[in-house]
């Protein structure tokens, strides 16, 4: 089994890719280059983001691809547009590829992680090395979730 996790924002979109035995097989960060990108350079990203999901899928025989449910704030609102073009574009992939679908809202995570829904990214980041026996903390908190949220997959796909 083989389990996909994408956190599927505009700046940075974040992927991990598991066997069932917890294996990092991959796992990258897609950094946009554009700190204030405009509405044309973000529509590239989108046929980026496509094509280089597109090789993952082909190369690799995923069950499952699991998504952090969208949580929006009055922070980060001016993204969602783009945000759900991202997800509308990577769901269809995985629908076309036979792939499983499981979303799960961040308390959700946290929840499952440290029984607290209220765990910090740090606590969040610690158990996320205990589990996947990683020497150093992950850079991104992103890094962390997509782990984890693969292990959860995986948990829920046996």
């Amino acid at each position: 089994m083989i389990l996909l996790w994408i956190d599927p924002w505009v700046r940075k979109l974040w992927y991990a890719l598991i066997d069932k035995e917890l294996k990092i097989l991959d796992s990258w960060i897609l950094l946009q280059k554009k700190i204030n990108p405009s509405r044309e350079d973000q529509f590239q990203r989108m046929i980026e983001i496509e094509d280089y999901f597109k090789d993952i899928f082909e190369n690799n025989k995923i069950d499952a691809v699991c998504m952090e449910k969208l949580f929006f704030t009055k922070y980060n609102k001016n993204n969602a547009e783009f945000v759900f073009w991202i997800r509308a574009i990577l769901l269809t992939m995985a629908k076309r590829y036979w792939c499983k679908i499981l979303e799960f809202t961040p308390i959700e995570l946290k929840k499952f992680i440290t029984w607290n829904w209220k765990a910090e990214k740090m606590l969040v980041q610690k158990m996320t090395m205990k589990l996947f026996r990683l020497q150093d903390l992950p850079e991104y908190n992103d890094a962390a979730d997509a782990l984890w949220l693969a292990y959860l997959a995986a948990k829920l796909c046996k």
